[in-house]
């Protein structure tokens, strides 16, 4: 099954689930023409005969076609270019394999995974509900049906994508699980991260993360206090916590307005994250933004503001929202500015 998550370098780059690889097919399309020369008559001082010549029976021209090339060929070429970087090779062999046969649906993926690469999820999807209309439980075109879903900000039927290309092929569930994520939390989908925060920890039953998939549903409900009662337990049990779990607990304490703790792990989660943790990936496709983000809260809560004001306005640079950020960047603004003293007049008392 094609990984189709963040994690991957490329989107796409291994082929879809049931379709065989082959190594790199060198095409060679023979294309043999014969051609007749005639022979060519002798200049001489005759004069023009005065009756047609009778001349042998023309030899017949023989059309030959190229050699038929299967649509699962063309795919695997596409395939192998794809895997060099040659992106519009790839679409080219794949077009070639479409052309070839209309149905054959992995190349519809396979296109559909570069659109996805190259940042054009709309066309991505096109291309995933051609396959679909072909193959409805063809699963990786669920997939990439999820992605394309989930880019074009539509979260919720990404959800639904996933949940159906899962229940018809379950291993797939720790390939996609990222995606699945990250649509269930950006539809504020609580009952479906609490499953799959249940499904991780199954699959994952000693990893520290399991405690944050536990927690985070808490905190989409506003249980902070109960997300915080999980993290401080996973934190304090795991020899190296991630910064995945400072940062949620960070997030926590913010939503608590437990301000001091907040910064405290959040600080914490930052440091993890500048010598080299990518856990933050697991939450966002903004992880750095979101954390600087955070952390610009939290600064603001205990009266760091000139500090909180930096951090928020390296999260607007680098991504995040700044229609989001514009009251906090105020208030950052406004807790700077001193409060005026009032002077005192004299006043003329009778005498």
């Amino acid at each position: 099954m094609a990984r189709l998550d963040d994690s991957s370098r490329t989107v796409g780059e291994r082929p879809p689930s049931g379709v065989l690889l082959g190594g790199l097919f060198a095409l060679l399309l023979a294309l043999l023409m014969m051609a007749c020369t005639a022979t060519a008559e002798p200049e001489t001082n005759m004069r023009l005969p005065t009756r047609i010549l009778r001349t042998s029976t023309p030899t017949a021209t023989v059309t030959l076609t190229p050699f038929p090339i299967p649509a699962q060929a063309y795919y695997e070429e596409g395939l192998a270019r794809q895997a060099g970087d040659d992106l519009e090779g790839a679409l080219q062999s794949f077009n070639w394999a479409l052309q070839r046969d209309p149905a054959f649906v992995p190349a519809y993926v396979a296109r559909g995974t570069i659109y996805l690469n190259q940042g054009q999820p709309r066309r991505a999807r096109a291309e995933a509900q051609a396959a679909l209309v072909i193959a409805p439980q063809f699963v990786p075109a669920l997939v990439l049906e999820g992605e394309s879903l989930r880019a074009i900000g539509k979260p919720a039927l990404a959800v639904d994508a996933f949940r159906r290309a899962v229940e018809l092929e379950p291993s797939i569930l720790e390939e996609v699980f990222r995606s699945y994520w990250l649509a269930a939390q950006a539809a504020d989908d609580t009952t479906r991260m609490v499953a799959l925060g249940r499904e991780y920890g199954k699959l994952h039953p000693d990893d520290p993360l399991r405690h944050y998939y536990r927690a985070w549903p808490f905190i989409a409900m506003d249980g902070g206090n109960a997300a915080i009662k999980i993290l401080v337990q996973g934190i304090e049990t795991s020899p190296d916590p991630p910064a995945l779990l400072w940062f949620a607990l960070g997030t926590a304490y913010i939503q608590e307005q437990v301000w001091p703790d907040a910064v405290t792990a959040l600080e914490t989660a930052r440091i993890l994250v500048q010598t080299g943790d990518t856990s933050l990936a697991l939450h966002s496709d903004r992880p750095v933004a979101d954390l600087f983000l955070a952390l610009g809260r939290a600064y603001l809560g205990v009266g760091r503001c000139v500090d909180a004001e930096v951090m928020l306005r390296y999260a607007v640079d680098i991504g995040a929202s700044s229609e989001m950020v514009a009251e906090w960047l105020e208030a950052a603004s406004m807790c700077q500015t001193p409060t005026p003293t009032v002077t005192p007049y004299l006043t003329a008392t009778p005498g």
